[in-house]
């Protein structure tokens, strides 16, 4: 079938639709106008939907259903955006990032992390084990994770981010 032809049989029964509803509508009186004002809004009205609907049929063809409604679980669970640890997270890595005037507070979360990863995937602790962590880490985060920052300027971006990459690939 021609794009053509598609568009034609959409705007038909789309403009017929539209009649039917219209016609149901002011011989109910819901219309309170004259007739060919009510024919010309619904003729247009028709078109408008059929032009929509050849649309969407052209260009919609990888959309995906949206689903509004949750299921049970997902409303009992908070949403991430309110928990407090993922907001302080966020404002610390902010401040890191952007401030002179601040302390490193991402450092010790990012150890905490690495720790926990050390000892829940390797079975190796930090602290006791420094030799094993070491070997596991490599030598970028063991140097992060080894050496505190001092004072309060900026950190690099890109100290952190390979940081958090290295701490993802425990």
């Amino acid at each position: 079938m021609s794009g053509g032809h598609r568009l034609r049989r959409t705007l038909l029964s789309s403009v017929v639709a539209v009649l039917a509803l219209g016609t149901l509508l002011y011989l109910v009186g819901a219309l309170p106008h004259t007739l060919p004002e009510v024919v010309a809004v619904v003729l247009l009205a028709g078109a408008a939907l059929g032009l929509l609907l050849a649309a969407l049929r052209r260009t919609g063809h990888g959309v995906e259903p949206a689903w509004w409604a949750s299921t049970p679980r997902e409303e009992a669970i908070a949403p991430a955006a309110l928990d407090y640890r993922l907001v302080r997270l966020r404002r610390d890595l902010r401040d890191a990032l952007e401030r002179d005037d601040r302390p490193d507070t991402v450092h010790a979360v990012l150890v905490d992390l690495a720790a926990e990863r050390l000892r829940a995937h390797h079975g190796v602790d930090l602290t006791t084990h420094p030799e094993e962590a070491r070997a596991l880490t490599g030598p970028e985060l063991w140097a992060y994770l080894t050496t505190p920052p001092s004072g309060t300027r900026r950190r690099s971006r890109g100290t952190l981010q390979t940081a958090v990459e290295g701490i993802e690939k425990l």
